[in-house]
Protein backbone atom coordinates (compact mmCIF):
# COMPACT_ATOMS: atom_id res chain seq x y z
CA UNK A 1 0.00 0.00 0.00
CA UNK A 2 1.23 3.47 -1.18
CA UNK A 3 0.89 5.68 2.01
CA UNK A 4 -0.11 9.21 1.47
CA UNK A 5 2.90 12.39 0.63
CA UNK A 6 3.79 14.42 3.49
CA UNK A 7 3.11 17.83 1.90
CA UNK A 8 2.98 21.43 3.33
CA UNK A 9 0.95 22.55 0.72
CA UNK A 10 -2.31 20.46 0.38
CA UNK A 11 -3.11 20.18 3.84
CA UNK A 12 -6.61 20.65 5.37
CA UNK A 13 -5.60 24.36 6.50
CA UNK A 14 -4.76 25.28 2.92
CA UNK A 15 -8.41 23.72 1.75
CA UNK A 16 -9.91 25.68 4.07
CA UNK A 17 -8.60 28.84 3.50
CA UNK A 18 -9.23 28.17 -0.46
CA UNK A 19 -12.93 27.50 0.88
CA UNK A 20 -13.23 30.92 2.59
CA UNK A 21 -11.72 32.71 -0.17
CA UNK A 22 -14.54 30.96 -2.64
CA UNK A 23 -17.50 31.78 -0.17
CA UNK A 24 -19.10 28.75 -1.04
CA UNK A 25 -22.56 28.05 1.46
CA UNK A 26 -21.59 26.03 4.42
CA UNK A 27 -22.75 22.42 3.00
CA UNK A 28 -19.66 22.42 0.56
CA UNK A 29 -17.55 23.59 3.15
CA UNK A 30 -18.52 20.67 4.89
CA UNK A 31 -17.47 18.50 2.40
CA UNK A 32 -14.26 20.25 1.77
CA UNK A 33 -13.22 20.14 5.21
CA UNK A 34 -14.05 15.97 5.32
CA UNK A 35 -12.22 15.67 1.84
CA UNK A 36 -9.27 17.30 2.84
CA UNK A 37 -8.82 15.06 5.92
CA UNK A 38 -9.59 11.91 3.48
CA UNK A 39 -6.89 13.54 1.33
CA UNK A 40 -4.43 12.85 4.46
CA UNK A 41 -5.41 9.76 5.69
CA UNK A 42 -5.80 7.87 2.11
CA UNK A 43 -3.36 6.00 0.44
CA UNK A 44 -2.79 6.64 -2.89
CA UNK A 45 -3.77 4.06 -5.61
CA UNK A 46 -1.70 1.28 -6.08
CA UNK A 47 -0.79 -0.15 -9.31
CA UNK A 48 0.44 -3.38 -8.54
CA UNK A 49 -3.18 -3.93 -6.76
CA UNK A 50 -5.61 -1.54 -8.46
CA UNK A 51 -6.30 -3.02 -12.45
CA UNK A 52 -7.01 0.46 -13.38
CA UNK A 53 -3.71 1.61 -12.64
CA UNK A 54 -1.68 -1.13 -13.59
CA UNK A 55 0.62 1.38 -16.15
CA UNK A 56 0.45 4.60 -14.18
CA UNK A 57 1.85 4.64 -10.82
CA UNK A 58 0.19 7.87 -9.19
CA UNK A 59 3.82 8.38 -7.21
CA UNK A 60 4.85 10.40 -11.08
CA UNK A 61 2.43 13.17 -10.58
CA UNK A 62 4.55 14.32 -7.81
CA UNK A 63 2.18 15.91 -5.86
CA UNK A 64 4.93 17.08 -2.89
CA UNK A 65 4.99 19.54 -5.54
CA UNK A 66 1.81 20.51 -6.23
CA UNK A 67 0.55 23.91 -5.38
CA UNK A 68 -3.08 24.69 -5.31
CA UNK A 69 -2.01 28.98 -4.50
CA UNK A 70 0.51 29.34 -7.40
CA UNK A 71 -1.90 30.17 -10.11
CA UNK A 72 -1.81 33.50 -11.34
CA UNK A 73 -4.60 35.90 -12.04
CA UNK A 74 -6.79 35.25 -14.90
CA UNK A 75 -6.51 36.92 -18.12
CA UNK A 76 -9.29 39.40 -19.44
CA UNK A 77 -12.38 38.05 -20.36
CA UNK A 78 -11.92 39.60 -24.20
CA UNK A 79 -8.28 37.39 -24.61
CA UNK A 80 -10.02 34.53 -23.45
CA UNK A 81 -12.72 34.58 -25.30
CA UNK A 82 -10.95 35.43 -28.50
CA UNK A 83 -8.11 32.26 -27.64
CA UNK A 84 -11.20 29.78 -27.63
CA UNK A 85 -12.95 31.07 -30.73
CA UNK A 86 -16.35 32.14 -29.16
CA UNK A 87 -16.93 35.21 -30.28
CA UNK A 88 -20.05 35.03 -33.59
CA UNK A 89 -21.36 31.71 -32.32
CA UNK A 90 -24.65 31.19 -30.79
CA UNK A 91 -24.90 29.00 -27.37
CA UNK A 92 -27.51 28.43 -25.08
CA UNK A 93 -24.78 29.36 -22.02
CA UNK A 94 -21.13 30.22 -22.06
CA UNK A 95 -18.78 30.01 -19.17
CA UNK A 96 -15.40 30.85 -19.03
CA UNK A 97 -12.64 30.21 -16.19
CA UNK A 98 -9.43 30.54 -16.04
CA UNK A 99 -6.85 29.33 -13.27
CA UNK A 100 -9.90 28.23 -11.19
CA UNK A 101 -11.48 31.62 -11.07
CA UNK A 102 -14.63 32.29 -13.12
CA UNK A 103 -13.84 35.11 -15.88
CA UNK A 104 -17.24 35.24 -17.37
CA UNK A 105 -21.13 33.93 -17.43
CA UNK A 106 -23.86 33.97 -19.39
CA UNK A 107 -27.07 32.26 -20.43
CA UNK A 108 -29.36 32.57 -23.50
CA UNK A 109 -32.03 30.36 -22.71
CA UNK A 110 -34.16 30.72 -19.41
CA UNK A 111 -34.76 27.41 -19.34
CA UNK A 112 -30.76 26.85 -18.91
CA UNK A 113 -29.18 27.22 -15.46
CA UNK A 114 -25.76 27.90 -14.96
CA UNK A 115 -24.18 28.63 -11.70
CA UNK A 116 -20.63 28.69 -10.16
CA UNK A 117 -20.98 25.80 -7.68
CA UNK A 118 -18.82 27.43 -5.05
CA UNK A 119 -20.75 30.78 -5.06
CA UNK A 120 -23.33 32.18 -2.47
CA UNK A 121 -25.87 32.56 -5.48
CA UNK A 122 -25.85 28.10 -6.25
CA UNK A 123 -29.68 26.98 -5.63
CA UNK A 124 -29.73 25.12 -2.15
CA UNK A 125 -31.32 22.04 -4.25
CA UNK A 126 -28.54 22.22 -6.80
CA UNK A 127 -25.39 22.26 -4.10
CA UNK A 128 -27.17 19.36 -2.93
CA UNK A 129 -26.36 17.33 -5.79
CA UNK A 130 -22.84 17.98 -5.35
CA UNK A 131 -20.53 14.90 -5.15
CA UNK A 132 -23.14 12.95 -5.65
CA UNK A 133 -22.16 10.53 -8.51
CA UNK A 134 -18.36 10.77 -8.05
CA UNK A 135 -18.28 10.25 -4.18
CA UNK A 136 -15.26 11.74 -2.28
CA UNK A 137 -14.05 9.11 -0.53
CA UNK A 138 -13.19 6.95 -3.79
CA UNK A 139 -9.47 7.21 -3.89
CA UNK A 140 -6.98 9.85 -2.34
CA UNK A 141 -7.18 11.91 -5.60
CA UNK A 142 -10.77 12.19 -5.45
CA UNK A 143 -10.36 13.73 -2.14
CA UNK A 144 -7.86 16.16 -3.48
CA UNK A 145 -10.22 17.13 -5.68
CA UNK A 146 -13.24 17.74 -3.31
CA UNK A 147 -10.59 19.58 -0.98
CA UNK A 148 -9.03 21.50 -3.44
CA UNK A 149 -11.78 22.39 -5.72
CA UNK A 150 -12.41 26.16 -7.21
CA UNK A 151 -14.09 27.49 -10.32
CA UNK A 152 -16.71 24.66 -10.74
CA UNK A 153 -19.64 24.61 -13.03
CA UNK A 154 -23.31 23.75 -12.52
CA UNK A 155 -25.75 23.65 -15.80
CA UNK A 156 -29.08 22.30 -15.16
CA UNK A 157 -32.02 22.48 -17.80
CA UNK A 158 -35.44 22.62 -17.20
CA UNK A 159 -37.98 20.07 -17.30
CA UNK A 160 -38.75 19.88 -21.32
CA UNK A 161 -36.71 22.13 -21.69
CA UNK A 162 -34.83 22.11 -25.84
CA UNK A 163 -32.16 24.34 -26.09
CA UNK A 164 -31.11 25.12 -30.19
CA UNK A 165 -27.48 25.23 -28.96
CA UNK A 166 -25.16 23.88 -26.49
CA UNK A 167 -23.91 25.03 -23.27
CA UNK A 168 -20.26 25.69 -23.68
CA UNK A 169 -17.82 25.58 -21.20
CA UNK A 170 -14.01 26.87 -21.67
CA UNK A 171 -11.15 26.31 -19.13
CA UNK A 172 -7.78 27.84 -19.53
CA UNK A 173 -4.84 27.09 -16.49
CA UNK A 174 -1.38 28.08 -16.92
CA UNK A 175 0.82 28.86 -13.81
CA UNK A 176 4.18 26.17 -13.04
CA UNK A 177 3.83 23.69 -10.51
CA UNK A 178 -0.01 24.64 -9.73
CA UNK A 179 -2.83 22.45 -9.00
CA UNK A 180 -6.46 22.47 -10.31
CA UNK A 181 -9.50 20.80 -9.39
CA UNK A 182 -12.61 22.19 -11.84
CA UNK A 183 -16.01 20.32 -11.48
CA UNK A 184 -18.72 20.28 -13.54
CA UNK A 185 -21.99 18.98 -12.51
CA UNK A 186 -24.94 18.83 -15.20
CA UNK A 187 -28.36 17.99 -14.30
CA UNK A 188 -31.57 17.85 -16.24
CA UNK A 189 -35.56 17.91 -15.86
CA UNK A 190 -38.14 15.36 -16.87
CA UNK A 191 -38.05 15.14 -20.67
CA UNK A 192 -35.20 17.55 -21.36
CA UNK A 193 -32.17 17.98 -23.74
CA UNK A 194 -29.10 19.03 -23.29
CA UNK A 195 -25.53 19.54 -25.02
CA UNK A 196 -22.11 20.80 -22.92
CA UNK A 197 -18.83 21.13 -24.20
CA UNK A 198 -15.83 21.35 -22.39
CA UNK A 199 -12.68 23.17 -23.73
CA UNK A 200 -10.25 22.37 -21.99
CA UNK A 201 -6.33 24.17 -22.92
CA UNK A 202 -3.19 24.90 -20.62
CA UNK A 203 -0.06 26.47 -21.21
CA UNK A 204 3.16 24.12 -22.00
CA UNK A 205 4.12 24.20 -18.32
CA UNK A 206 3.75 21.67 -15.79
CA UNK A 207 0.42 21.75 -14.66
CA UNK A 208 -1.87 19.59 -12.55
CA UNK A 209 -5.29 18.98 -12.91
CA UNK A 210 -7.86 16.95 -10.79
CA UNK A 211 -11.22 17.25 -12.56
CA UNK A 212 -14.48 15.52 -12.20
CA UNK A 213 -17.65 15.57 -13.78
CA UNK A 214 -20.90 14.48 -12.35
CA UNK A 215 -23.95 14.41 -15.19
CA UNK A 216 -27.42 13.71 -13.34
CA UNK A 217 -29.92 13.23 -16.38
CA UNK A 218 -33.51 12.88 -14.98
CA UNK A 219 -36.31 10.67 -16.60
CA UNK A 220 -36.59 10.66 -19.96
CA UNK A 221 -34.07 13.46 -20.57
CA UNK A 222 -30.92 13.49 -22.96
CA UNK A 223 -27.40 14.43 -21.72
CA UNK A 224 -24.56 14.78 -24.79
CA UNK A 225 -21.19 15.73 -22.95
CA UNK A 226 -18.11 16.62 -25.07
CA UNK A 227 -14.66 17.16 -23.56
CA UNK A 228 -11.80 18.51 -25.77
CA UNK A 229 -8.56 17.48 -24.00
CA UNK A 230 -6.02 20.33 -25.66
CA UNK A 231 -3.73 20.40 -22.92
CA UNK A 232 0.00 21.65 -23.26
CA UNK A 233 3.03 19.91 -23.74
CA UNK A 234 3.60 19.18 -19.72
CA UNK A 235 0.32 19.17 -18.18
CA UNK A 236 -0.91 15.84 -15.96
CA UNK A 237 -4.42 15.13 -16.07
CA UNK A 238 -6.08 12.65 -13.76
CA UNK A 239 -10.12 13.22 -13.69
CA UNK A 240 -13.52 11.17 -13.27
CA UNK A 241 -16.54 11.41 -14.96
CA UNK A 242 -19.76 9.64 -13.28
CA UNK A 243 -22.91 9.16 -14.82
CA UNK A 244 -26.12 8.61 -13.19
CA UNK A 245 -29.40 7.71 -15.20
CA UNK A 246 -32.86 7.61 -14.32
CA UNK A 247 -36.04 5.89 -16.07
CA UNK A 248 -35.82 6.23 -19.57
CA UNK A 249 -32.93 8.37 -19.21
CA UNK A 250 -29.37 8.47 -21.65
CA UNK A 251 -26.29 9.71 -22.02
CA UNK A 252 -24.16 10.42 -25.17
CA UNK A 253 -20.95 10.87 -24.02
CA UNK A 254 -17.70 11.91 -26.01
CA UNK A 255 -13.62 12.50 -24.53
CA UNK A 256 -11.00 13.70 -27.32
CA UNK A 257 -7.82 13.57 -26.52
CA UNK A 258 -5.06 15.77 -28.48
CA UNK A 259 -2.46 16.97 -25.96
CA UNK A 260 -1.16 17.19 -22.62
CA UNK A 261 1.86 14.85 -20.83
CA UNK A 262 -1.18 12.06 -19.48
CA UNK A 263 -4.34 12.22 -19.39
CA UNK A 264 -5.81 9.49 -17.29
CA UNK A 265 -9.72 9.69 -17.47
CA UNK A 266 -11.69 7.48 -15.58
CA UNK A 267 -15.42 7.33 -17.27
CA UNK A 268 -18.83 5.75 -15.70
CA UNK A 269 -21.96 5.10 -16.14
CA UNK A 270 -24.62 3.81 -13.90
CA UNK A 271 -27.94 2.93 -15.70
CA UNK A 272 -30.03 2.60 -12.81
CA UNK A 273 -33.44 3.77 -14.39
CA UNK A 274 -35.02 0.89 -16.49
CA UNK A 275 -34.84 1.24 -20.36
CA UNK A 276 -32.23 4.03 -19.44
CA UNK A 277 -28.88 3.59 -22.08
CA UNK A 278 -25.33 5.07 -22.34
CA UNK A 279 -23.16 6.06 -25.73
CA UNK A 280 -19.78 6.46 -24.40
CA UNK A 281 -16.89 7.52 -27.46
CA UNK A 282 -13.47 8.31 -27.49
CA UNK A 283 -10.78 9.63 -29.78
CA UNK A 284 -7.48 10.43 -29.35
CA UNK A 285 -4.36 11.05 -31.24
CA UNK A 286 -0.77 10.85 -29.21
CA UNK A 287 2.26 12.13 -30.75
CA UNK A 288 5.51 12.50 -28.86
CA UNK A 289 5.63 10.82 -25.36
CA UNK A 290 1.88 11.59 -24.58
CA UNK A 291 0.40 8.60 -21.79
CA UNK A 292 -3.73 8.78 -22.55
CA UNK A 293 -5.35 6.41 -20.15
CA UNK A 294 -9.00 5.43 -19.94
CA UNK A 295 -10.55 3.60 -17.87
CA UNK A 296 -14.14 2.37 -18.67
CA UNK A 297 -17.40 0.76 -16.35
CA UNK A 298 -20.84 0.55 -18.26
CA UNK A 299 -22.54 -1.08 -15.08
CA UNK A 300 -26.18 -2.18 -15.82
CA UNK A 301 -27.90 -2.13 -12.57
CA UNK A 302 -31.88 -1.24 -13.72
CA UNK A 303 -33.90 -3.53 -15.75
CA UNK A 304 -34.15 -3.05 -19.97
CA UNK A 305 -31.20 -1.05 -20.61
CA UNK A 306 -28.20 -0.36 -23.11
CA UNK A 307 -24.92 0.93 -23.48
CA UNK A 308 -22.90 1.17 -26.29
CA UNK A 309 -19.24 2.32 -26.03
CA UNK A 310 -16.36 2.88 -29.47
CA UNK A 311 -13.02 4.44 -28.18
CA UNK A 312 -10.37 4.92 -30.78
CA UNK A 313 -7.07 6.00 -30.91
CA UNK A 314 -4.60 6.91 -33.55
CA UNK A 315 -0.26 6.89 -32.21
CA UNK A 316 2.79 8.11 -33.63
CA UNK A 317 6.13 9.09 -32.32
CA UNK A 318 6.66 7.35 -28.89
CA UNK A 319 3.28 7.94 -28.19
CA UNK A 320 1.06 5.14 -25.29
CA UNK A 321 -2.90 4.68 -25.57
CA UNK A 322 -4.33 2.58 -22.36
CA UNK A 323 -7.72 1.10 -21.83
CA UNK A 324 -9.05 -1.20 -19.21
CA UNK A 325 -13.22 -1.25 -19.11
CA UNK A 326 -15.28 -2.42 -17.82
CA UNK A 327 -18.94 -4.02 -18.97
CA UNK A 328 -21.12 -5.20 -15.71
CA UNK A 329 -24.38 -6.39 -15.97
CA UNK A 330 -26.00 -6.76 -12.36
CA UNK A 331 -28.72 -9.32 -10.95
CA UNK A 332 -31.77 -7.20 -11.60
CA UNK A 333 -30.32 -5.69 -15.22
CA UNK A 334 -32.75 -7.94 -17.17
CA UNK A 335 -32.63 -7.68 -21.06
CA UNK A 336 -29.46 -5.55 -20.75
CA UNK A 337 -27.69 -4.68 -24.06
CA UNK A 338 -24.02 -3.98 -24.04
CA UNK A 339 -21.39 -3.64 -26.71
CA UNK A 340 -17.51 -2.26 -25.92
CA UNK A 341 -14.89 -1.47 -28.50
CA UNK A 342 -11.93 -0.34 -28.43
CA UNK A 343 -9.02 -0.06 -31.53
CA UNK A 344 -5.79 1.33 -31.66
CA UNK A 345 -4.07 2.16 -34.81
CA UNK A 346 -0.21 2.49 -34.28
CA UNK A 347 1.60 5.05 -37.05
CA UNK A 348 5.11 4.45 -35.92
CA UNK A 349 7.36 1.39 -34.46
CA UNK A 350 7.50 3.11 -31.00
CA UNK A 351 4.23 3.78 -30.52
CA UNK A 352 2.26 1.27 -28.12
CA UNK A 353 -1.30 0.06 -26.90
CA UNK A 354 -2.65 -1.50 -24.26
CA UNK A 355 -6.29 -2.86 -24.61
CA UNK A 356 -8.01 -5.45 -21.81
CA UNK A 357 -11.69 -5.09 -22.52
CA UNK A 358 -13.92 -7.59 -19.97
CA UNK A 359 -17.23 -8.67 -18.69
CA UNK A 360 -19.03 -9.34 -15.39
CA UNK A 361 -22.11 -10.68 -16.32
CA UNK A 362 -24.28 -11.63 -12.98
CA UNK A 363 -27.80 -12.57 -14.64
CA UNK A 364 -28.66 -14.56 -17.98
CA UNK A 365 -31.07 -13.01 -19.34
CA UNK A 366 -29.12 -10.67 -21.84
CA UNK A 367 -29.96 -9.62 -25.19
CA UNK A 368 -26.40 -8.87 -25.48
CA UNK A 369 -23.01 -8.63 -23.52
CA UNK A 370 -20.17 -8.27 -26.62
CA UNK A 371 -16.46 -7.03 -26.29
CA UNK A 372 -14.11 -6.42 -28.64
CA UNK A 373 -9.99 -5.11 -29.23
CA UNK A 374 -7.48 -4.71 -31.56
CA UNK A 375 -3.79 -2.70 -32.20
CA UNK A 376 -2.14 -2.75 -35.11
CA UNK A 377 -0.33 -0.47 -37.97
CA UNK A 378 -1.96 0.38 -41.11
CA UNK A 379 -2.45 -2.37 -43.56
CA UNK A 380 -0.09 -2.61 -46.13
CA UNK A 381 -2.85 -4.39 -48.56
CA UNK A 382 -5.31 -1.55 -48.06
CA UNK A 383 -1.89 1.17 -48.96
CA UNK A 384 -0.87 -0.55 -51.79
CA UNK A 385 -4.63 -0.75 -52.94
CA UNK A 386 -4.76 3.09 -53.33
CA UNK A 387 -1.46 3.93 -54.14
CA UNK A 388 -2.41 1.68 -57.36
CA UNK A 389 -5.09 4.00 -58.09
CA UNK A 390 -2.71 6.86 -58.15
CA UNK A 391 -2.46 8.30 -54.65
CA UNK A 392 0.93 8.98 -52.73
CA UNK A 393 1.43 6.77 -49.89
CA UNK A 394 0.78 9.96 -47.37
CA UNK A 395 -2.25 10.65 -48.89
CA UNK A 396 -3.45 6.97 -49.02
CA UNK A 397 -2.11 6.53 -45.26
CA UNK A 398 -4.10 9.59 -44.41
CA UNK A 399 -7.42 8.58 -46.08
CA UNK A 400 -7.26 5.36 -43.97
CA UNK A 401 -6.22 7.47 -40.86
CA UNK A 402 -9.40 9.35 -41.56
CA UNK A 403 -11.84 6.34 -42.62
CA UNK A 404 -10.38 4.98 -38.95
CA UNK A 405 -11.49 8.06 -36.62
CA UNK A 406 -14.56 8.76 -39.62
CA UNK A 407 -16.30 5.46 -37.07
CA UNK A 408 -16.66 7.98 -34.23
CA UNK A 409 -16.68 11.43 -36.11
CA UNK A 410 -19.83 9.89 -38.36
CA UNK A 411 -21.90 9.65 -34.89
CA UNK A 412 -21.77 12.89 -33.98
CA UNK A 413 -25.00 15.22 -35.04
CA UNK A 414 -23.51 18.41 -34.60
CA UNK A 415 -21.75 19.25 -38.01
CA UNK A 416 -19.83 22.43 -36.74
CA UNK A 417 -18.45 20.25 -33.67
CA UNK A 418 -17.61 17.45 -35.89
CA UNK A 419 -15.69 20.03 -37.85
CA UNK A 420 -14.09 21.42 -34.81
CA UNK A 421 -12.42 18.14 -34.34
CA UNK A 422 -11.34 17.60 -37.60
CA UNK A 423 -9.66 20.66 -37.64
CA UNK A 424 -8.17 19.33 -34.33
CA UNK A 425 -7.21 16.22 -35.54
CA UNK A 426 -5.85 17.87 -38.92
CA UNK A 427 -3.41 19.61 -36.89
CA UNK A 428 -2.44 16.93 -34.46
CA UNK A 429 -1.39 15.12 -37.93
CA UNK A 430 0.59 17.48 -38.89
CA UNK A 431 -0.05 17.67 -42.59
Amino acid sequence: MTTPATTSKLTPEAAGALGRETGEPSALAELRARAAQLAAELPLPDPQQERPWKYFDPRGLDLDAADPATAPAAPAAEALEARFGLAGRQYAGVVVEANGRLVSLRTEDPAIGIWSIHGPEVPAEVAARYGSAVPVERSRLTALHYAFARGGVAVTAAANAEPAAPVRIARWYEGSGALFAPHTLIVTGPNSRLSVIEDCRSADERVLVLPAVEILPGPGSEVRYTVLHRWGADTWVVGEQRTVTERDASLVSLAVATGGRLVKSHIESALVGRGSASELYALTFGDDHEHVDFYTLQDHIGPDTRSDLLFKSALKDHARAVYYGLTRVGLEARNADANQENRNLLLSKTAKADSDPQLEILTNNVIRASHGATAGPVDEEQLFYLQSRGLTRQAAEDLLIWAFLGEVLDRLPDERLRTEIEELLHAKLGR
